[in-house]
């Protein structure tokens, strides 16, 4: 009798403890379902994206920044009333040609012609001074041939030289040379200054004289 008791007791308790087990298991299931539930609802974070700045176009064609030094023979020709005196220069050109500034039709003109700002001044053994800015069209010639047309304005002193008229004056002047392979530029150079006719009295003024073109970055080592 108390082997069958024992008998009966021990299966019991084998059907007892799957019994107290489901709900744990269960319980197990459902915070798993939630657990799941939450990370799939839970927005994934956008992958930052580092912006790479665009390539560096390089123009084949571009003229470096020049510093330009200058002499000449100021009044040379007879143009009364004439005085003459030895004309000194200091030029800055910069490389960045205006036209493919705008529009990009001009582009292709690279090779052939650009547009250039200048500044710069004049000063004259007769104590003259005239500073100026403008523009400079080169016309490359092969690979060494230049030709340069530039147009100016700017302000002018006579000092104990020439009587032009006017404070304000307008250079115009046509140079021609040689364009090494290093950059560096030789070249002639006859110009004009003249009030343009502002006031009664133009007479005008003619120098010829030459130039050296240096590039800046020869100078300032960039």
């Amino acid at each position: 009798m108390r082997i069958r008791l024992l008998i009966l007791a021990a299966l019991l308790v084998l059907v007892a403890l799957p019994a107290a087990a489901a709900p744990s298991r269960a319980q197990d299931m459902i915070m798993a379902a939630r657990s799941e539930r939450i990370v799939r609802a839970s927005p994934t974070p956008p992958a930052r994206v580092i912006p790479t700045p665009p390539p560096r176009v390089v123009d084949p064609y571009a003229l470096p920044d020049l510093l330009s030094f200058a002499g000449g023979y100021y009044d040379f020709n007879e143009n009364h009333p004439r005085n003459e005196s030895i004309d000194i220069r200091l030029e800055h050109r910069w490389g960045m040609s205006l036209l493919p500034k705008l529009s990009d039709y001009f582009r292709s003109w690279n090779p052939y012609v650009q547009m250039h700002p200048i500044v710069g001044m004049h000063v004259t053994t007769d104590s003259a001074f005239y500073g100026f800015g403008g523009l400079a069209f080169d016309f490359l010639i092969g690979d060494n041939f230049i030709i340069t047309w530039s147009e100016a304005v700017g302000l002018y002193d006579r000092g104990h030289g020439k009587r032009l008229g006017s404070v304000i004056e307008f250079r115009s002047q046509l140079e021609a040379g040689i364009r090494f392979d290093n950059e560096m530029r030789i070249t002639a150079a006859v110009s004009h200054l003249s009030n343009a006719g502002i006031t009664g009295w133009n007479p005008g003024v003619n120098i010829i004289g030459g130039y050296i073109h240096i590039p800046t970055n020869w100078i300032f080592n960039y």
